[in-house]
């Protein structure tokens, strides 16, 4: 299950982008031990855990007639703000199956290939649990 939000450009009344978020988790697996040591990095001995509750975009698309001005990163920007200032979330990671196709603009936005996920799987770190 997912809410997705729709960004309108209400003078033209036309859909100028949407995104879905839905819950998610990274879980340690051991034949990555190295991803997960640099996963941990910032986390505290005693709050380190074998799995993190994070925050999933299921789907993030522009408007072709909106494309290259920068909406898709102002979108990432505001997920990525408003989960780092929500104390009572407890949520430290957003993750993403990109498309192949988009993988670079995820990782330009701070997104890193998490591989105990899948080969188009991305992570961003934004903020202390």
């Amino acid at each position: 299950m997912a809410v997705t939000y729709l960004l309108e450009y209400m003078e033209q009344n036309r859909t100028a982008a949407y995104f879905s978020l839905l819950a998610d988790k990274i879980t340690f697996n051991p034949e990555e031990k190295g991803v997960w040591n640099k996963l941990n990095r910032n986390i505290p001995n005693s709050k380190r855990r074998r799995s993190y509750p994070a925050v999933k975009i299921g789907r993030l698309a522009v408007n072709e007639e909106y494309s290259g001005k920068g909406l898709g990163t102002f979108i990432l920007d505001n997920i990525k703000y408003a989960f780092s200032n929500v104390k009572r979330l407890g949520c430290r990671f957003i993750t993403v199956d990109a498309l192949k196709s988009a993988v670079p603009f995820y990782e330009r936005n701070g997104f890193r290939p998490h591989p105990t996920k899948n080969v188009n799987a991305g992570v961003a770190d934004f903020g202390q649990i």
